[in-house]
């Protein structure tokens, strides 16, 4: 006898009320970066490692790495002699990065943004790409704050999210407005947390709209 029930499709996303969003299907997330990239993630990745500021021997991390691209491409960048962590609070991110990159200055951690398992003042530079909005809103303050500690000082820190257009406006903003949200795009705007960097004690904090669709904020940890 067989059975005419079709096997549910792993989600892109599942919400966990602590965490926030978390990748629950690695397929579907690489297939929609593609799509929404239009093939030149690598680019904006090679970007992003350039004005992170990471260099050769540093320690960096990517916080809510996914599927780990940052990691490499930063990996690439800093060398035997640097390392790279991979943080994300899905553990099927985690599972899939460490079978699929097993250099040795490379290593997966899972963990939230808000509560990083890292020592204070141990990397040289923190990257955090489109993952602020899907942090829940009351987490993120407590998220920034641990980009602050595990920062030395004369660190870097990269924030990077889409960058609000008229189209996300409309095709976004409607739907938002019908929910009764306040600002739809806020959480998208990586602008939106300059209140918060600098009331954590981030300085030199500068805007930059990348060619990918994509706003890149950069901050630095003072050198004391």
């Amino acid at each position: 006898m067989t059975s005419s029930t079709t096997p549910a499709r792993t989600p892109m996303f599942v919400d966990d009320p602590g965490t926030g969003l978390v990748i629950a299907g690695m397929r579907r997330y690489n297939m929609f970066t593609a799509v929404w990239f239009l093939g030149r993630h690598r680019r904006l990745l090679a970007e992003m490692v350039r004005m992170s500021g990471a260099g050769p021997g540093d320690d960096a991390v990517d916080i809510g790495c996914g599927p780990g691209k940052l990691v490499r491409s930063l990996g690439a960048r800093v060398g035997a002699r640097g390392s790279v962590a991979g943080v994300d609070p899905s553990a099927s991110a985690v599972a899939y990065n460490q079978r699929r990159d097993d250099l040795p200055n490379h290593r997966y951690i899972q963990a939230p943004a808000q509560d990083l398992p890292l020592p204070d003042a141990s990397v040289d530079v923190v990257t955090c790409t489109f993952v602020m909005h899907h942090i829940p809103e009351e987490h993120r303050e407590a998220a920034i704050s641990e980009m602050w500690r595990v920062l030395r000082p004369g660190g870097r820190l990269l924030l990077a999210d889409a960058h609000p257009t008229r189209w996300m406006l409309f095709l976004f903003g409607r739907s938002a407005r019908r929910n009764s949200d306040r600002e739809p795009l806020d959480a998208i705007d990586v602008r939106h947390y300059t209140p918060v960097l600098r009331s954590v004690g981030f300085a030199y904090i500068g805007h930059v709209v990348s060619g990918y669709t994509t706003g890149i904020a950069i901050a630095a940890k003072p050198d004391r």
